[in-house]
């Protein structure tokens, strides 16, 4: 759904004879799939990140007292 506009703009400009390479169009057809592998990624990232930020804020929390 998030990304109809840009497949509607690959139909508007080819409604005016524009072509798209089929390389576009099977780009198109993958996009959401590789959005929700980034999404996914940046959660794992994100994870992992959390008890280095923890330890951090402690190291920061015992310098401020």
């Amino acid at each position: 759904m998030m990304f109809e506009p840009l497949k509607e703009t690959v139909a508007l400009l080819k409604t005016y004879g524009d072509k798209m390479p089929e390389e576009i169009h099977l780009l198109l057809q993958k996009l959401p799939e590789s959005w929700d592998n980034n999404k996914k990624l940046c959660l794992r990232v994100a994870e992992s990140a959390a008890p280095l930020q923890a330890a951090e804020a402690a190291v920061i929390r015992s310098k401020c007292q």
